[in-house]
């Protein structure tokens, strides 16, 4: 699945760089093998056969858009988004093929901030606590949010404790939690479990990761860090297991993670970090995307994508 933004088109490709087929609208996310894309106040349901299935209307569209913002249960009957007003409190609209209703109402925690739906899976619902306002720019820059759980039944919102920095929650209910300026991340077992993981070390932007993804298998951890010494950038993947304690260095400079395939091999784009950003030497002609083997120790380009392309494998 390539999400191509600048032309609000979402696409499928086989994994020789072949199309099969493509629709417009914006991207909202993989669930069971369907890539979800919007057109419009359409939700529409794209299979990897290229079948396209419209799902139902969203009485609003809402003020967030991308994955994570619609969120559908498993089996793609049902889905919950967010809408604000003036107060940032958040109306949680639930939707189907023949409805869409509000089913809770929830005050903004501290007038800056809302809640809004993050995942349904097996293991229940989830929302993130997302701050507004929000600004920046950086080599490791992205947002994520403090969990929350949902109780569809009784609109309850409840803050996971001890705060959770939301990454991933799993099917079986595990949270991928971090903060990227520590560089660990914590994961949460059902159980209480906690393991730590430590993805980078040292002090400012290296111990910083960006683009955190999750084997098929849910056993491993991709991440892109610092793979330079100061005071330059370049970006490194590393893995690590969901079991162990540290992340080592996968695959060669200046890649970072956005896929990774039943069969081991991951998908990864060609990235500079940027000069004013301290960002080092780095071959722009280089940018595409590549699949590197299940090891690392190997790559080719897959895709000439044009700057904000996604991708991801259904």
């Amino acid at each position: 699945m390539i999400d191509d933004f600048n032309a609000q088109e979402v696409r499928l490709a086989k994994l020789n760089a072949t199309d099969t087929a493509s629709v417009k609208g914006a991207y909202y996310g993989i669930v069971d093998d369907h890539v979800i894309v919007r057109d419009g106040a359409t939700l529409e349901a794209l299979s990897r056969t290229g079948t396209l299935t419209k799902l139902g209307r969203l009485a609003v569209v809402p003020n967030q858009s991308g994955p994570d913002t619609v969120v559908l249960n498993p089996n793609l009957s049902q889905w919950l988004y967010a809408t604000t007003d003036n107060n940032w409190t958040a109306e949680i609209h639930l939707g189907s093929a023949t409805s869409d209703k509000i089913i809770a109402t929830i005050p903004s925690p501290d007038g800056n901030a809302f809640y809004r739906p993050f995942a349904w899976n097996a293991s229940g619902i989830y929302m993130v606590r997302q701050p507004v306002g929000l600004g920046g720019a950086g080599p490791f820059l992205e947002y994520h949010f403090a969990l929350a759980t949902f109780d569809m039944k009784s609109g309850h919102v409840a803050d996971v404790a001890p705060s959770c920095i939301a990454y991933n929650v799993l099917d079986d209910g595990t949270m991928i939690c971090g903060q990227a300026s520590t560089a660990n991340i914590e994961i949460r077992s059902p159980s209480g479990k906690v393991n730590v993981i430590k993805v980078a070390t040292g002090a400012g932007t290296d111990a910083a990761f960006i683009d955190l993804v999750v084997s098929s298998d849910n056993k491993r951890l991709l991440v892109a860090r610092n793979g330079s010494k100061d005071p330059v950038i370049n970006y490194q993947m590393a893995v690590a297991d969901l079991t162990s304690s540290s992340a080592k260095a996968f695959g060669s400079l200046d890649y970072t993670p956005g896929a990774w395939l039943p069969d081991g091999r991951v998908v990864a784009a060609h990235a500079c970090a940027y000069s004013g950003w301290g960002g080092g030497p780095c071959d722009t002609r280089l940018d595409g995307t590549y699949l590197f083997s299940a090891n690392g120790t190997s790559h080719s380009l897959f895709f000439k994508l044009t700057h904000g392309s996604v991708v991801g494998y259904i």
